[in-house]
C-alpha cells in the first residue's frame, strides 16, 4: 500500500511538472523519487511533506527567476561602477531572501517531519545535486 501511494504521488508530480513546461519536470520527478526513497515517510506524513516541500521549491524557483532576469539584463558587455555595485547588492539581497525562505520553510517542515528527517532531507538534497553533477560530467 505504501509503495502504491508513493507511485501515485510521483505520477501526480510528473503531471504537475509537465504542465509547467519548463523542461525541469524530469529532474523534479527524479528528485521526488530520490527524496521519497531516502526519507521513507509513512503515507499520511508523505502527502503533507510534499505539499509543503513543493511550495518551498516553487517559491525558491520564483526567487531564482527574478534574480536571473535581473542578472541577464545587466550582462552584455562592460558595466560601469554603478551597475557593478548594483549587481553586487542584488546578489546579496538574493542570498538574504533565499535564507529567509529557508528559515520560513524550516519551521513549516518541522511541523510535518522530525528534525532528524529534516537533516536527512538536507543530506538527500545534497546527494541528489551531486549525483546530477556527476551524470552531467559523464556526458
Amino acid at each position: 500500500m505504501k509503495r502504491f501511494i508513493t507511485i501515485l504521488i510521483m505520477i501526480l508530480f510528473s503531471w504537475q511538472a509537465e504542465a509547467q513546461g519548463d523542461g525541469s519536470g524530469r529532474v523534479r520527478n527524479l528528485r521526488v523519487a530520490y527524496i521519497t526513497e531516502r526519507l521513507n515517510l509513512p503515507p499520511e506524513q508523505n502527502a503533507r511533506f510534499w505539499g509543503v516541500y513543493n511550495r518551498y521549491l516553487d517559491e525558491r524557483a520564483s526567487l531564482r527567476r527574478v534574480y536571473r532576469d535581473q542578472f541577464a539584463r545587466g550582462r552584455g558587455g562592460d558595466v560601469d561602477g554603478y551597475d557593478a555595485n548594483r549587481f553586487i547588492d542584488d546578489n546579496i539581497e538574493y542570498k538574504e531572501k533565499d535564507l529567509e525562505l529557508s528559515k520560513k520553510y524550516k519551521a513549516e517542515l518541522l511541523r510535518v517531519i522530525s528534525a532528524q528527517q529534516l537533516v536527512d532531507l538536507y543530506q538527500a538534497e545534497r546527494e541528489f545535486k551531486q549525483m546530477l553533477i556527476e551524470k552531467l560530467r559523464k556526458r
